[in-house]
């Protein structure tokens, strides 16, 4: 039957029928299209009408925000957050494909993808959230649908990126099935949930084993190559920095009773190791001066009293600073640095003090100084610098700034309360930077807390572009000390060259004593008695004459009795005591109790007397 005739047979007289029986166009079927709606039962009328409500003027009070069931913080649950705003549902896919690219068993998973050609689903998973992460997000959909639709246990990651991805679409309805399906498992999001940028070079790295396979059934599809497992290393969380190295401090903390009666005491400058291994050392230098053509290592430790243990670093330390070379295998004998220690005039001390500041640079990569504190003020007596090494610009006169610097702070650890005050009253403490300590009451406290003997440091105090430490260095009843100092930029090498500075107050310390700055046998109150004296060899006598090079002179008191004898070219003072019946005098070591005018030594007490042997009374 053609359009238009009659059922009956004949053709119809109704225009209407006419028209609805002849065909429409597309855009006549367009036109009435609808798409489904998602939302039934939401009141579009009821929302329009809060919008009008709400506040528009600038001035106006915001509204109070709604409470919201959700928590603002942790995994979207798929039991609970429906629908799933689209932004947090983008936030959560980004943290569960980084949860299972970090996971510990990804690279396994992904290998056995490979190796069971595309068919192992765990694998599928950390392939699909692989994609994700590099910007292929058709590609990651296709294996996670892999993945999810077998229903195992294992794959409900990939449902749960399902769920999430139909979210961040506004997909609700397919986002509620993979709901569906997850509380059919059982599944909640549970683990840690991070957050964190995907850096491009790994997203790159990702596309070069990825190939793109046209299906003539299901399109484009990514398929990895070998080699791909290696690049889950770049979505790693990144490794936690190191832990900080502790910053330099004052040291241990002194008991507040004993801080209180350091306030009224003399505070000594107790460089306590480093001091016992100078005297040590020196045990080893006055058993080389006895042999001045060798000894073996045994004969020297016998005779120095020293274990093995003990003499090995000291013979090392005799040979860097020069008081004693080897002429053979295993014999030791005594080098220049004693012949430079002799010289007339204290230019000796100062040179050999001056080739250990040198060799203390070089250890610490640090320029060095030594300060004592003379007549009130503080002073530099040496320094040794470099061009790797660059020294301190004295912007400020250290004398002016000893409240900000590392030498002025270590010297005044060493001085009493008094003697501390009396400083700051003549110098008062300024600002030259912002660390700088100003207030007298709290650099004399801080001072306090400086454990005897515990490096001094200078944080920036004294110069923005610098940083210091200090150790104290005794030297007798004068407070003195040994730094260094580094550009702010290289602020990390503090503390090794501050350990690089102690080891090096030793050799410093064993030059003051052997010239007479230290008195080479004190010891605390009540320490045990000396030994007896013993006999002083024709070697002895022999290297007392190269030396002391010029005659005895200036005799103090009479010749018969005890008297000192002085060396007027050095200032070295000698104690003779009474001679014993029959025999020649007594000469009493250490030579040098100096620097001090020539006959001006009063008769010391508690020396070590070396009496001659017979027939050897005339030194």
């Amino acid at each position: 039957m053609r359009p238009g005739e009659d059922p009956g047979g004949g053709r119809g007289g109704d225009p209407d029928g006419d028209r609805a029986a002849a065909p429409r166009s597309l855009a006549e079927f367009l036109a009435r299209a609808s798409v489904r709606d998602r939302y039934p039962h939401y009141d579009l009328g009821a929302a329009e009408a809060r919008l009008l409500r709400a506040p528009r003027g600038p001035g106006a009070p915001a509204a109070a925000p709604a409470r919201s069931r959700r928590r603002p913080f942790g995994w979207s649950d798929p039991a609970r957050d429906r629908p799933l705003e689209s932004e947090r549902a983008r936030r959560d896919l980004k943290a569960a494909c980084l949860a299972v690219v970090g996971d510990p068993r990804a690279g396994a998973d992904l290998e056995a993808f490979l190796d069971s050609r595309h068919s192992d689903l765990p694998g599928a998973v950390v392939f699909g959230c692989l994609l994700y992460l590099s910007g292929l997000r058709e590609g990651s959909r296709f294996w996670w649908q892999f993945a999810a639709g077998s229903g195992s246990p294992r794959t409900a990651p990939a449902a749960y990126c399902l769920f999430l991805d139909h979210s961040r679409r506004g997909e609700h309805h397919d986002a509620r099935l993979w709901a569906r399906e997850l509380g059919r498992r059982g599944f909640r999001p549970s683990g840690r949930r991070e957050l964190r940028e995907v850096r491009l070079c790994a997203q790159a790295a990702v596309l070069r084993y990825v190939d793109q396979c046209d299906d003539p059934d299901l399109g484009p599809v990514p398929l990895p190559r070998p080699g791909l497992a290696a690049v889950l290393a770049a979505f790693l969380p990144p490794a936690p920095p190191p832990a900080p190295r502790p910053r330099p401090g004052p040291g241990p903390l002194r008991h507040p009773a004993l801080t209180s009666a350091a306030r009224g005491t003399v505070v000594q400058s107790d460089t306590g190791e480093a001091l016992a291994q100078a005297r040590r050392a020196l045990a080893a230098v006055r058993v080389l001066e006895r042999h001045p053509l060798g000894v073996r290592a045994a004969q020297l430790a016998r005779e120095s009293g020293l274990g093995g243990a003990e003499l090995r670093p000291l013979l090392v330390m005799l040979r860097e600073e020069e008081y004693a070379y080897c002429p053979g295998p295993g014999v030791y004998a005594p080098g220049p640095a004693l012949d430079r220690l002799a010289a007339p005039g204290g230019t000796g001390l100062a040179g050999q003090l001056q080739r250990t500041l040198a060799l203390a640079r070089d250890s610490a990569g640090a320029a060095v100084y030594l300060s004592r504190y003379a007549e009130g003020e503080v002073r530099i007596t040496q320094m040794a610098d470099g061009p790797g090494a660059p020294p301190v610009r004295e912007w400020v006169d250290f004398r002016a700034a000893a409240h900000a610097s590392a030498v002025g702070k270590c010297l005044l650890t060493q001085l009493d309360h008094d003697g501390r005050a009396d400083h700051v009253a003549r110098h008062r403490p300024t600002r030259l930077t912002a660390r700088t300590i100003t207030d007298s009451r709290v650099l004399f406290s801080a001072l306090d807390a400086v454990a005897p003997g515990a490096p001094v440091f200078d944080l920036r105090e004294y110069s923005p572009g610098v940083v210091c430490s200090a150790v104290p260095i005794a030297t007798g009843e004068a407070a003195g000390s040994l730094a260094l100092s580094l550009p702010a930029a290289a602020a990390h090498r503090l503390g090794p060259a501050t350990e690089a500075l102690r080891r090096k107050a030793v050799p410093v310390l064993l030059a003051l004593l052997l010239s007479g700055a230290i008195p080479p046998d004190a010891g605390p109150a009540g320490a045990a008695p000396a030994a007896p004296p013993a006999a002083a060899t024709p070697e002895t006598l022999r290297q007392l004459g190269r030396l002391f090079r010029t005659p005895l002179t200036r005799f103090t008191a009479s010749a018969g009795g005890p008297h000192l004898v002085s060396d007027s070219s050095s200032g070295a003072a000698y104690l003779f005591d009474a001679p014993p019946e029959g025999g020649g005098p007594r000469l009493a070591l250490p030579q040098t109790l100096g620097p001090l005018a020539p006959g001006s030594l009063p008769a010391p007490e508690g020396l070590v007397v070396l009496g001659t042997q017979p027939g050897r009374g005339d030194a």
